[in-house]
């Protein structure tokens, strides 16, 4: 730690807080003219008393003396920035520094002195002082007693525990915590929506200034942009695993408005399908982390549950989180014992796709609720493949709706944003494809070395040339019943002329016999591709079509079909609606 003389025009380092000496520290906020360290070892002292910010450097010297101490450390000047040694120490110890000072000199340079209580604390109210992302930890270390405001002419005004009020009122912050208690007892999200008001002139101190908040220490980074506030989140998930509230970022209901409209699973099954509402429509589905403590704005009363401790300490030994991905997260959460559906708005086509929703209870709740048993709810919709994601908007359920014994234990998921998609001209997205009891869906096949994926999780067919090429492209699969072999099998083609959308029923054997019955055929699937005549066909016409197959025993199929341009451009998608059930 480097200290300034109070009196005299030097500088000296000292290596351990042991040897360290009583000294005060300023905290500012800093102008355009600031006197750096560089400027104090190599300009003479007229030309540093030149400098704007050399008044309030000699300013605090000078009141330092009237304190009795003999050292003083400014931020501006005490730490040599062009070494990036140097500087990530200083970061990670400040919080350290402004605990064990002797005093802190809080400028309110903005804040003209005057008698009147009421108008000072509305000038108090308005000092960019508070709006700062590095005077969060420099009001928050100082013991209550050490911290003094000072206002532009350096009148003293009072100390932390004199303006506890006004100051909460301010800040947002609890005035337990103003008033000395110890911050590890503050949840994660409390202490992020501290900061979520304050501003930072670089992107990356939005993160480091808030090293000392959480007790963690990470290597300075400048020019890796919002990944720094991403890597510490990641500290403080290593540190804290138990901590849901770093969760618990995003507007927080009292009713499940996921951004999505939960539905019935009766209404899947209705040939009109949904469409989307702008009203409640939200387009983006996120990782578990957030953007930026200002996500947290509305999460300043919520607290760990109990329910943490136990959680993590139970016999069958829940994950912590992991991180598998760049912005993925594998992690154990208790969840509901139920399958909901709810409404997946794309950004484009505007369409609404039913997906498969959970909800995951994070031990964590509002302060004020009396009932440890109540949670925030963390709804999280199906993204493709193996990972889920979540919207912005959480929901409460206080204690009559949630007790744990009526959720899982535990399922492992895996978070992660939700990927772009760079759709090809010819894409299929399945906007439902769904069967009703007893009826199964038994898979799908491709026809070897196909152009086109299927994402069975999100129901999108993908092609893999930019070229448009004719043939088959997916066979979806489907049985009777469980206890019945028989089904049928649905196969999409492309047709060379306008990309169109040609349709085989198929019936279908799965017990690897062909079957005759009446007057059908039910297809073996092992020779399906080869030998089998599609019972039913249908070209579906452009640019919106539907098809009603019904055919006892088999059961009924419904198919629609919309062809929809990707942003006005000769891109196109066919949206597919595939119903499959008794009596559509």
């Amino acid at each position: 730690m480097r200290l300034l003389h109070a009196s005299k025009w030097h500088m000296a380092d000292f290596i351990s807080d042991d040897a360290t000496p009583r000294y005060a520290i300023l905290s500012h906020t800093w102008g355009s003219d600031e006197v750096t360290y560089h400027d104090w070892k190599n300009l003479s002292i007229s030309d540093v008393k030149l400098k704007a910010g050399c008044a309030k450097i000699m300013a605090c010297r000078e009141q330092a003396v009237r304190d009795g101490l003999e050292w003083v450390w400014v931020d501006t000047c005490c730490i040599d920035k062009s070494s990036s040694a140097e500087l990530t120490e200083a970061i990670n110890s400040m919080f350290r520094w402004y605990t064990n000072a002797a005093v802190c000199h809080v400028l309110l340079s903005d804040v003209e002195t005057t008698s009147d209580r009421t108008v000072l604390e509305e000038r108090m109210a308005k000092s960019r002082w508070f709006t700062r992302g590095w005077t969060l930890q420099e009001l928050l270390a100082p013991p209550p007693e050490k911290l003094i405001f000072y206002s532009s002419e350096w009148t003293r005004l009072g100390s932390k525990t004199d303006f506890v009020d006004i100051v909460s009122s301010i800040t947002r912050i609890n005035k337990p915590y103003l008033q000395g208690q110890d911050l590890r007892h503050a949840s994660v999200a409390q202490k992020m929506s501290w900061a979520a008001l304050r501003q930072t002139s670089r992107l990356e101190d939005v993160a480091y200034c808030l090293l000392g908040l959480f007790d963690i220490n990470m290597p300075m980074i400048y020019g890796e942009g919002d990944r720094a506030f991403i890597r510490l989140q990641e500290a403080i998930m290593t540190s804290t695993p138990d901590d849901h509230s770093l969760f618990a970022w995003g507007p927080i209901l009292d009713e499940a408005d996921i951004a999505s409209k939960v539905i019935n699973y009766s209404e899947v099954h209705q040939k009109e399908p949904s469409r989307p509402d702008s009203a409640t429509c939200e387009l983006e589905l996120f990782g578990l982390l957030a953007a930026s403590p200002k996500d947290f704005e509305h999460s300043g009363d919520i607290i760990v549950s109990r329910e943490a401790a136990r959680f993590y300490k139970s016999p069958d030994n829940p994950n912590v989180p992991t991180k598998i991905g760049r912005d993925a997260f594998r992690l154990d959460l208790p969840m509901w014992q139920q399958t909901i559906h709810a409404l997946y708005h794309w950004k484009g086509p505007d369409i609404a796709q039913t997906r498969v929703l959970d909800y995951a209870a994070l031990l964590c709740h509002f302060e004020d609720d009396p009932s440890s048993s109540s949670s925030v709810i963390l709804p999280l919709l199906s993204n493709g493949g193996w990972t889920v994601s979540r919207p912005r908007t959480l929901c409460y359920r206080r204690r009559q709706g949630i007790i744990f014994s009526s959720v899982s234990k535990k399922k492992t998921v895996s978070i992660a944003p939700e990927m772009k998609i760079n759709f090809r001209s010819g894409d299929v997205i399945f906007r439902r494809m769904v069967c009703s009891s007893p009826i199964q869906n038994i898979g799908y096949n491709m026809a070897g070395g196909s152009w086109y994926d299927l994402d069975g999780a999100i129901g999108f067919l993908s092609s893999s040339s930019p070229q448009h090429r004719d043939g088959r492209m997916l066979t979806l699969n489907y049985k009777l019943s469980d206890k019945d072999d028989r089904g049928m099998a649905v196969v999409f083609h492309r047709l060379p002329t306008d990309d169109q959308m040609f349709i085989e029923v198929i019936p279908v054997s799965f017990s690897g016999k062909e079957i005759e019955s009446g007057d059908m055929t039910w297809y073996s699937s092992t020779t399906l591709n080869n030998q089998a005549t599609p019972t039913f066909t249908r070209s579906m016409a452009l640019p919106s079509d539907e098809w009603h197959v019904q055919r006892s025993p088999m059961p009924d199929v419904y198919l629609r079909s919309e062809r929809v341009s990707i942003d006005g451009s000769d891109i196109f998608v066919d949206v597919l609606d595939l119903l499959v059930g008794f009596n559509l």
